[in-house]
């Protein structure tokens, strides 16, 4: 099949001759936009078009088969909107006509492509390393940070929030000198169990994938988000603490679509102060829940389009670098991230303002680095295997391989000092071993925060709070008042004489065996009572909390026969399900009755 344009119309032409009208328009694409992210790609095309026009009786000029006709807008669309030809009409109007016919709309697409060549351009729409012309280049806002300094012939689109990411600076030798003084003391400014994990956390995905936050928590006043924008300034000297590039009021699915975006980089999310009606602060921990739970999944939320389509899956590709007055709750989320607390009077203001005024220094450091890593090319994952298996006692599971990771990115950054002759052997040794020991202290007071928020901890507290308060009480199995009442719910009315009377605060939540160290928690009734006193900090199915009891080894007997943590007992003269817990650790006492 043959196609040929004339009087601005396109037709094809089969081989006996015959020549049949496509449309009463010819196209041309002048321009294939190609973005991409790092993980998919997209392309954009830009189209123009010209319709024969009755009015001009000399359409045609046989030297410039474009003079004449009436030029139809340029358009942009997707490169998979062009294949279906379905954009004609909506961008074009009703004067725009493809004729129907077998394979019109095939041909007619064939013959735009045959008849165009347009420019072809690449835009990176990610912060982070890409590949470019078979270099490994570092992109940012600027262009890209090359082995040799820094191309700004690479095209360039990120998202408007992350538009200050920008690593162009000088690359003499005294800027780059003067950069890394003001990067290192970045570590003067506030507590060194602080300041080492966030400037290695700062520089830790320019070596890798990350799995892990930083959260650093503090009241109003402690200077957190100044501390933290210096940090963040270490990729674009304009994010000062009233423009960081996020904020925990953002939507999720914005938060989401920025930490993608932001790869191999840290993303400050500022500000998480829950705050408002129960709904919403409730919803304040269901974000911070998705995108911590996203960074130390490396994934994120599966979607559809309106096609039913699954879209591009988007999750944080640097690391979460987060501050806030509060602290997200949840074990799990809390054991995705390193928590960090400053307290007022842990910043070193002196300290602080001079970094401030020296700001603009910051990313010209993080820039040479960069150049040193693509160079040099580290490979740092056995290091941290290494590394991890040092201190695998410490926190959770999760913990052992963050603060590796801390530590392994802080020495690597040191030892780039030395070589380029920014430290001495015995300085960069010094500064390796003062990293080590301060994130480590870091990471063994992370223990606390996953303490609190273990829920086998969270039920059991509930217990002595709902008893100590006379919320519930708990009895003897007979249904009478038990040993130790007053531990139990029970108030003393009456003590005069030899046998003092006692009263029950609240519904019974349960029963109790001195004797043999066991306490039951009735899950019918007790269950709900202890639920609602621990409120949001129980998430869990009552199934799933109570099998995370038995595992935790606080259910002491169970029905194995059936395979139940649940056992049935007889109490109050009638058959109750319970859960079997030690009545001495659950009630944290020592002193059991005989």
């Amino acid at each position: 099949m043959n196609y040929k344009a004339e009087r601005h119309s396109s037709y094809r032409v089969d081989k006996e001759g015959n020549v049949e009208l496509m449309a009463n328009f010819t196209a041309r694409i002048t321009k294939e936009i190609r973005t991409v992210d790092g993980i998919k790609q997209s392309t954009t095309l830009t189209i123009i078009g010209k319709q024969f026009d009755p009015d001009n009786k000399e359409p045609n000029d046989p030297n410039d088969p474009e003079a004449g006709g009436t030029e139809l807008p340029p358009i942009t669309i997707d490169a998979e909107e062009f294949t279906a030809m379905s954009w004609v009409l909506p961008r074009w109007g009703v004067q725009a006509v493809i004729r129907p016919g077998a394979s019109i709309k095939d041909d007619l697409r064939t013959f735009i492509q045959l008849r165009s060549t347009p420019d072809i351009e690449t835009v990176y729409r990610a912060i982070g390393w890409q590949k470019v012309n078979d270099q490994t280049v570092y992109i940012h806002a600027g262009g890209a940070v090359t082995a040799k300094g820094n191309d700004e012939k690479v095209s360039v689109a990120l998202p408007r929030e992350l538009s200050r990411y920008n690593l162009l600076g000088s690359i003499k030798k005294t800027d780059i000198a003067e950069a890394i003084a003001q990067q290192t003391q970045l570590l003067a400014v506030t507590m060194p169990e602080i300041t080492w994990p966030l400037l290695a956390a700062t520089l830790a995905p320019l070596l890798g994938p990350v799995d892990f936050a930083v959260h650093l928590t503090g009241r109003t006043g402690t200077f957190k988000t100044e501390v933290m924008s210096l940090f963040q300034s270490c990729y674009g000297k304009e994010m000062d603490a009233r423009h960081m590039p996020a904020s925990w009021s953002s939507t999720a699915n914005a938060l989401e679509a920025q930490a993608y975006y932001a790869a191999n980089a840290p993303l400050v999310i500022d500000d998480f102060v829950p705050s408002g009606t129960t709904w919403q602060v409730r919803g304040y921990q269901t974000k911070a829940d998705a995108i911590i739970r996203a960074q130390g999944n490396q994934a994120g939320r599966a979607r559809l389009t309106d096609t039913s389509n699954l879209q591009t899956t988007m999750y944080p590709r640097g690391i979460i670098l987060s501050t806030g007055e509060d602290t997200p709750e949840g074990q799990s989320v809390r054991a995705r991230m390193l928590i960090l607390e400053l307290s007022p009077g842990d910043v070193n203001t002196q300290h602080l303002t001079n970094s401030q005024k020296k700001r603009a220094m910051l990313p010209t450091g993080t820039a040479a680095f960069i150049r040193w890593i693509i160079a040099n090319k580290p490979e740092i994952t056995p290091r941290v295997e290494e590394e991890r298996s040092k201190h695998l006692e410490i926190g959770h599971s999760r913990t052992p391989g963050m603060l590796a990771r801390l530590i392994v990115t802080a020495e690597v950054w040191t030892e780039y000092l030395e070589e380029r002759g920014s430290l001495s052997k015995q300085t960069g040794a010094a500064m390796r071993k003062a990293a080590r020991t301060h994130i480590l202290f870091a990471g063994n007071k992370q223990q606390g925060y996953l303490e609190s928020t273990d829920p086998t901890d969270v039920f059991t507290q509930a217990i002595r709070h709902a008893l100590g308060a006379g919320l519930a009480h708990i009895r003897s199995l007979n249904g009478g008042v038990p040993k130790k009442p007053q531990m139990l719910g029970w108030i003393e009315e009456n003590s005069q004489g030899e046998m003092p009377t006692y009263k029950a605060k609240g519904p019974c939540m349960g029963w109790i065996e001195w004797n043999k160290d066991e306490i039951y928690i009735d899950i019918t009734t007790g269950y709900p009572i202890i639920k609602k006193v621990a409120g949001a900090e129980i998430t869990l199915t009552k199934q799933t909390m109570i099998k995370r009891l038995k595992d935790a080894g606080l259910i002491v007997r169970a029905d194995e026969g059936r395979q139940r943590n649940t056992i049935r007992i007889k109490a109050d003269n009638n058959a109750r399900t319970v859960i079997v817990l030690p009545a001495s650790t659950t009630l944290e006492t020592q002193e059991v009755p005989e």
